[in-house]
């Protein structure tokens, strides 16, 4: 969630945005800054000490002492400038807000591309493969493209779906969580309760509606029937409405298509092409407890 201290930054800069959008206006065409509509305007020539010399508007007003007063319009290059920065800003600031509610656990908060530790050829190949799927995310996004890592524990599957969420968080601005089947399931079955603020359909809605679903411990512990229909409704949901999902299983392959049904499995490795594999042992202890 975000801060009072962010919540006020992004004010702030929303508020700079409108008035340099309205300057730049100004500028550009002569539209005139609501609180001016009243004012004479002329045109005129203005001088930058950057970009030189660039065509001005000027609003006139009297003032209380009967004299005029003026406003320039400011150099459009600079005001450009000045934008670009803004957005910049409030797009780190949105990137940090998602990354505060995308459930990224602390003890991966740290996990990277970079950091990976590549101890062995199919590591280095998934590694590899996981940042094709993130750089590549808007072919990921516009296709639905899933995604589903298994093996072992300690082998580095949460810490490059970690990574993967940074980089698209960071780099498209997607709405990204990661949960797990426990998790997941619990949120739904606690709106069955009378003193719920929400209705199952809106958790389930949430869920299949981010830009990214993360699910971990897929297979973990062998669910009720409702439990396994509120994970198949929500993964079948998200794959009708062509959104990605990526599940993460200590299960073999075989294990997995049996605990979430073969047609489901078929649907989120699209017939086993995005399926990876991560069968060796554990590095845990080489990398400081990180890897999982």
């Amino acid at each position: 969630m975000m801060t009072f201290n962010l919540r006020e930054q992004q004010t702030r800069l929303q508020a700079r945005m409108d008035e340099l959008r309205s300057e730049m206006a100004f500028a550009e065409t002569g539209e005139k800054p609501w609180p001016y509509r009243s004012c004479r305007m002329r045109e005129g020539r203005g001088y930058c000490e950057k970009h030189g010399e660039y065509h001005t508007h000027i609003l006139v007003w009297g003032d209380r002492n009967g004299e005029d007063r003026e406003k320039i319009s400011h150099c459009p290059h600079c005001l450009s400038a000045e934008i670009n920065d803004v957005i910049m800003e409030l797009s780190s600031l949105k990137a940090e807000e998602l990354t505060d509610n995308a459930g990224i656990a602390l003890r991966f908060r740290d996990c990277e591309f970079e950091n990976y530790q590549e101890i062995n050829p199919d590591a280095a190949r998934n590694l590899a493969a996981c940042r094709r799927y993130a750089e590549n995310w808007a072919d990921v996004l516009e296709n639905g493209t899933n995604l589903v890592l298994t093996g072992s524990c300690g082998t580095g599957k949460n810490h490059l779906a970690v990574a993967m969420a940074k980089y698209v968080i960071r780099n498209y601005l997607a709405s990204v969580e990661i949960t797990d089947v426990m998790r997941l399931t619990r949120a739904v079955k606690n709106c069955w309760r009378n003193d719920s603020e929400k209705t199952a359909d809106e958790v389930i809605e949430h869920y299949a509606s981010l830009d990214l679903l993360i699910i971990d411990e897929v297979g973990v512990q062998f669910g009720s029937a409702a439990e396994m229909a509120i994970l198949q409704e929500i993964i079948n949901a998200r794959y009708e409405s062509i959104l990605p999902t990526i599940l993460i299983s200590n299960l073999s392959p075989k294990a997995l298509w049996a605990y979430i049904s073969p047609r489901i499995a078929d649907r989120v490795t699209d017939g086993g092409r995005n399926l990876l594999s991560f069968n060796w042992p554990s590095y845990r202890a080489h990398a400081g407890g990180v890897a999982a």
